[in-house]
């Protein structure tokens, strides 16, 4: 855009307006470059100010056909055709000698191999030192067992009987647990683990321990059978009740003596051996009675009423257990058996009076036994020490009846011949 630039020196009059006109066409001024020129600061503003807003509206655009500089040239090379990798063929004449590789000396020895160190956790440590005499293994217990068939289940996993691989003739009994990470959870592992160790002739013997991955595998003794499948046959009579009770007594007499309570004393937890002998199992619900216990564990109808309750309680539940445990042998069912409904069984046990036999008609002194055992004040329930001895001074006062541990046998025999 080119303009004739006016002088600010010449006059604005009409006169010399032809005069300038003619100048002009004679002797005409230099056009302009293109470049804008600014706005005076002594102009009015009129002319340049509309010309300049004008230009400042209008959109650039590259003159002809203009393309941007190639400026990176070669800078990214072009990949390669790929080149084919081929093996080298094979020459058999220049294969290495089949001769036997000797030691540079005659007395030289190859170094043998550190021994594989397996990282060993807290918890396999502190089984280990708890149970010094019991072989605690890490190997696969699949490799070493065979022939699994469950045949029970305790509170923290089920119990399956099993035979060695090299002596199928040997038999014994599982309980595989799954190991919780939880920490209330372990220690109940290993107070379980502690009592079966412990040897005593009426708990049940624990073999060995094997952990595989996230599981312990618990090993014992296999038993006959439990006490409640003979009582799915047939009721037992008071003799074999009696000494069944005795036996238990036992047991419950060392557990309470080491501070620990079971909390789960019934019929299926006491097991019945080839030759008669009773020994009590599954210590899952096994706790120290000197930590001040109020949860409400164990078979419901089996429960103290402290137990329903959630009072504070110690080994005297294990009492009030055994007592509903011998009116389950001789009526073959637990009282209140026929009610369902969990709060109505709590509301009975925990308000009425004591419970008695059912279906059954044991002995005077029985029936006093039991009404003992079932004391509804903890303070006044004898201990299991104290019931044991009046067990024996009414034997001995052929009071009571009780059979020998050979009797015992030959009455499961009679009742379960297939076991």
């Amino acid at each position: 855009m080119t303009t004739l630039q006016k002088s600010h020196s010449e006059p604005n009059c009409t006169n010399n307006k032809s005069n300038s006109i003619r100048a002009t066409t004679i002797h005409p001024k230099r056009k302009s470059t293109g470049n804008l020129r600014r706005q005076s600061s002594f102009s009015d503003g009129g002319k340049f100010a509309n010309t300049t807003s004008k230009s400042n509206k209008d959109i650039w655009r590259s003159p002809g056909c203009y393309e941007l500089p190639d400026i990176l040239g070669n800078a990214y090379l072009k990949p390669e055709t790929p080149v084919a990798l081929n093996l080298r063929p094979m020459d058999p004449a220049k294969q290495v000698t089949k001769r036997p590789w000797y030691p540079p000396s005659p007395h030289y020895q190859v170094p043998k191999l550190p021994p594989l160190a397996r990282a060993e956790n807290k918890f396999e440590a502190k089984m280990r030192k708890i149970l010094p005499k019991v072989s605690v293994r890490t190997s696969d217990p699949r490799q070493r067992y065979s022939e699994f068939k469950e045949i029970g289940t305790g509170v923290n996993g089920a119990v399956v009987r099993a035979s060695f691989r090299k002596q199928p003739n040997v038999q014994l009994a599982i309980k595989r647990c799954k190991l919780d990470p939880d920490r209330e959870y372990r220690a109940a592992i290993l107070r379980e683990l502690r009592i079966m160790a412990s040897g005593h002739p009426n708990l049940i013997k624990l073999r060995e321990v094997t952990m595989c991955r996230d599981d312990i595998w618990m090993a014992m003794d296999l038993m006959r059978c439990s006490v409640f499948a003979i009582l799915c046959q047939r009721g037992i009579p008071e003799g074999f009740t009696v000494h069944i009770a005795c036996e238990t007594l036992k047991a419950l007499i060392y557990l309470h003596s080491k501070g620990l309570l079971h909390r789960d004393v019934k019929c299926e937890n006491l097991l019945l051996g080839w030759d008669g002998q009773i020994k009590l199992a599954d210590f899952g619900l096994a706790a120290r009675f000197d930590r001040r216990n109020r949860d409400r564990l164990g078979t419901t109808k089996w429960m103290a009423p402290e137990v329903i309750r959630e009072e504070y309680y110690n080994e005297k539940i294990d009492m009030w257990s055994l007592g509903i445990t011998i009116i389950e042998m001789m009526d073959r069912v637990p009282p209140h058996y026929l009610i369902k409904d969990e709060e109505e069984l709590f509301d009975i046990i925990a308000t009425e009076p004591s419970p008695t036999f059912t279906y059954s008609h044991p002995s005077m002194y029985m029936r006093g036994l039991v009404a003992w055992l079932l004391d509804e004040e903890a303070s006044t329930r004898p201990s299991a020490k104290d019931v044991l001895m009046e067990i024996d001074a009414h034997i001995k006062s052929d009071l009571l009846p009780c059979a020998s541990s050979h009797e015992l046998a030959r009455f499961a025999n009679h009742v379960l011949p297939q076991c």
